[in-house]
C-alpha cells in the first residue's frame, strides 16, 4: 500500500516518541522500517522487556508477533517485527487523519 507523506511523517514522529529516539526518524517507509528494525534488534539483544512493553503499547497483534518471531535469525525477527510496528503505526495514523477530517 502507498501512504501519503503526511501519514508517513505522523507515524515516524509517533515511533520516535515510542522508542524515545533522540534523532528524527526517516519518513520514507523503507527507511523507517530499516531504522525501526535496527532499534528492535538492539532491544531484542539488550532489553526484551522494554521491547515487549513497546509492542503492547503499539498494540501489535499477538498472533502476528508470534509468526514474526519464527524467523531463523535475530535479524530476520527484528525485520519482521519492524514491519509489523510500522504497518500498525501507519494504520493508526490513517485512522487519526480520517477522524480529524470530520
Amino acid at each position: 500500500m502507498i501512504y501519503s507523506p503526511v501519514l508517513l511523517e505522523s507515524a515516524a514522529r509517533q515511533l520516535q516518541r515510542v522508542f524515545e529516539s533522540e534523532h528524527q526518524l526517516p519518513s520514507q517507509k523503507s527507511d523507517l522500517t530499516r531504522e525501526v528494525a535496527r532499534m528492535v534488534l538492539y532491544l531484542l539483544r539488550h532489553s526484551l522487556n522494554q521491547l515487549l512493553n513497546i509492542l503492547y503499547r503499539i498494540d501489535v497483534e499477538e498472533h502476528k508477533l508470534k509468526q514474526a518471531m519464527l524467523a531463523a535469525s535475530e535479524e530476520e525477527v527484528a525485520d519482521n517485527i519492524a514491519r509489523l510496528i510500522v504497518e500498525r503505526e501507519l494504520l493508526k495514523a490513517q485512522i487519526r487523519f480520517r477522524y480529524s477530517q470530520n
